[in-house]
């Protein structure tokens, strides 16, 4: 069970192409990594990639961290980005996980805050969200993520622009805004970025 992410956020100081070539090279060393079900490779807009991984547990996050992926990221700093990653990690509420990233291309970043004292609220609507999630046939990842006491989001993956704009339009964009003014401490951030490299560990 998919319970810890963790993000790595970093502005670029090269082109794309480069930027591009070196996430598709750390999707291939994760891949020989024990403990991610899944890793995800993905641009923001001007000039911003992250890398997004998901683990069973605290111990396969923090052997991740140690191993050669993150060190390459780090050990890129100068040469490839503006400052140092940004690293959160993450708790992961409820998920749907793919067996296998076959054609992904697009993705989507939600981010949003509790209101003070509806943090347990907001937690279960998100644990509510994964059964509308299983049966969007589009969305082919998805994970609510909880980043500390009162900020709370998602990560989706999709083959193309239309399964994500589908996912926008469905059932959980019409949840929260229902339970908006009632749970969320204003509108939510929203980022549609593109996934450039990702790799997954066939579940059994």
């Amino acid at each position: 069970m998919i319970t810890k992410a963790l993000l790595l956020r970093y502005e670029s100081q090269t082109d794309e192409d480069t930027m591009d070539t070196f996430l598709e090279d750390l999707s291939a060393q994760v891949s020989w990594e024990k403990t991610p079900p899944a890793w995800f490779g993905i641009r923001y807009m001007r000039g911003e990639f992250g890398m997004y991984s998901c683990f069973d547990d605290e111990a396969g996050r923090e052997a991740h961290l140690a191993g050669e992926a993150v060190k390459q990221v780090f050990a890129a700093e100068q040469k490839l980005m503006t400052a140092a990653p940004r690293a959160t990690k993450i708790e992961i509420l409820g998920c749907k996980m793919p067996n296998a990233l076959e054609g992904v291309t697009k993705g989507l970043v939600l981010r949003f805050k509790a209101k003070p004292g509806k943090e347990a609220e907001v937690a279960k609507m998100m644990r509510d969200c994964v059964p509308l999630v299983d049966k969007e046939a589009g969305t082919l990842a998805w994970f609510a993520n909880r980043y500390d006491e009162s900020h709370f989001g998602t990560f989706a993956a999709f083959a193309d622009t239309g399964a994500r704009f589908a996912h926008l339009t469905g059932q959980i964009p019409r949840a929260l805004g229902i339970t908006g003014l009632s749970l969320l401490g204003g509108t939510p951030e929203v980022h549609m970025v593109d996934v450039m490299a990702g790799t997954a560990r066939q579940r059994g």
